[in-house]
């Protein structure tokens, strides 16, 4: 709101100043003076008067404070590993936060349940997109209904939003929407056999499949541009050149500069991203966030800002199971407290 002064003192016939100046105060009886000054004293107090009742309060856009529309991001914290859930902490720096997966397991249905419960007092609103590892110890389709069990828990108040193949506009700034699922990626054939025998995905998540993942691949990359292209005709029937998208998934939309350098011709990496953002339309999209990689990085493309805060295979505070942790470049270290602002 902006401060307007917009009263000054009303206009009288003679001015109590010049009427009550000192030398014509000088000639007047003890009596007279007093009167004089207590004309001068109402005077005064009217002129006070009239200013403040017309000090007005009118709205500004350049003063105007508008929501605070910063999300802070993070994934893979991997809380199953030592039974973490009641444990491990970190500190608020934005009203919203994003957990882009790889939270822990569902099957550890209780503990997940009470670490989503203590975020829920701590922000407005936790968005959670579903990692490989939520389904651990289950199938898909058990561990989509855990999810969705656990989204209507009463302890978490309606403050957490499963962003499984669904949207989520900010109603204190309409411009914004979030679209989230898991977008597991697309595993081509001559990796299969690899990526089959070496990955967990296919030993810990009951019936799962290369075809299966392919499919579900295809089924969410198609959610995505549908629910894009129609924010963006939306916009554009309205004439809204605000509008902004959050994209959140768990597997990378990209993979170069997704994980680390060490991982570059490795048959297993198109287990861990699909390229999808690198061409295309992907407006009005701002941010895509991702995890399941391991590495913490930004990087540009496409007009698209894909960005993942990443803690990794930590046991405990201190001991990290993946050694590699310990040496990234401090660009590419986990660090909670980082934040998006739309």
């Amino acid at each position: 709101m902006a401060l307007t002064l917009g009263a000054t003192c009303e206009p009288r016939s003679v001015c109590p100043l010049t009427e009550a100046s000192p030398l014509h105060m000088y000639h007047l009886d003890h009596t007279q003076q007093r009167k004089m000054a207590d004309r001068l004293m109402t005077s005064v107090s009217q002129c006070l008067h009239n200013l403040t009742s017309k000090l007005s309060f009118s709205p500004s856009s350049e003063g105007k404070p508008s929501p605070d529309c910063r999300f802070q991001f993070m994934s893979d914290l991997h809380l199953e590993l030592g039974r973490q859930y009641a444990t491990y902490d970190f500190p608020v720096t934005a009203p919203f936060l994003i957990l882009a997966g790889d939270i822990g397991c569902l099957s550890h249905y209780d503990e997940y349940l009470s670490f989503l419960q203590r975020q829920t007092v701590r922000y407005k609103r936790v968005f959670l997109v579903l990692g490989n590892h939520e389904y651990y110890h289950l199938s898909r389709s058990a561990g989509l209904e855990k999810a969705r069990q656990m989204e209507k828990e009463p302890v978490l108040a309606g403050k957490v939003t499963l962003l499984q193949q669904d949207s989520y506009t900010i109603p204190e700034q309409p411009d914004v929407t979030l679209l989230g699922c898991t977008l597991w990626s697309f595993i081509p054939r001559e990796a299969s056999a690899a990526i089959s025998s070496v990955m967990n995905d296919f030993k810990h998540i009951e019936g799962w499949t290369v075809d299966a993942q392919n499919e579900v691949h295809a089924a969410d990359l198609a959610w995505l541009h549908k629910e894009v292209e129609m924010i963006r005709r939306d916009a554009k029937q309205q004439g809204s050149s605000k509008r902004t998208v959050v994209v959140v998934t768990h597997h990378a939309p990209l993979t170069a500069g997704t994980s680390s350098p060490s991982h570059k011709g490795s048959p297993l990496n198109a287990a861990f991203a699909t390229n999808v953002c690198e061409s295309g339309n992907w407006q009005p999209v701002r941010y895509w966030v991702f995890g399941h990689t391991h590495w913490t990085t930004g990087i540009e493309t496409n007009g698209v800002r894909v960005v993942a805060n990443q803690r990794g295979h930590v046991f405990s505070p201190g001991k990290n199971l993946d050694s590699k942790l310990e040496k990234r470049p401090v660009e590419h270290t986990f660090d909670p407290a980082r934040v998006i602002e739309v």
